[in-house]
């Protein structure tokens, strides 16, 4: 499934909860958040052959955990909603939780458009 077609699947406020349960003290940056949902509902997506691929990647010691390389979320909005979702086996990741990874990622590591700019300062000053 493209991003732009898993972000169409769902409201803003079935993945804010998701959101904050995956990042703990989120929900202070609900409006921010909301900006960026609502700016990618609403963007053309670009074709892309690159895809966000979710897989269990090994931390420090024994440590593993479900996630997407930083680099899958380099590029503009666009390309990145144009960009094929998948899981490799074992991610027991549910679609609204990979959503969420994925909105929240796009914003910190994505090059936003100029418009989100003063919204994304609000997300990095704490």
């Amino acid at each position: 499934m493209k991003l732009y077609q898993l972000l169409q699947a769902y409201e803003f406020d079935e993945i804010m909860p998701v959101i904050n349960e995956m990042f703990p003290g989120t929900a202070k940056y609900r409006e921010p958040l909301k900006t960026a949902y609502e700016m990618m509902f609403n963007m053309k997506p670009v074709a892309s052959n690159k895809s966000i691929r979710y897989k269990i990647i090994k931390g420090k010691g024994e440590e593993q955990y479900m996630g997407a390389e930083d680099a899958n979320f380099k590029g503009n909005w666009e390309v990145l909603l144009g960009k094929e979702v998948s899981r490799e086996r074992g991610v027991d990741l549910t679609d609204v939780e990979i959503l969420a990874n994925c909105l929240v990622n796009m914003c910190f590591i994505g090059n936003c458009p100029r418009g989100f700019e003063e919204a994304r300062k609000a997300l990095m000053s704490e």
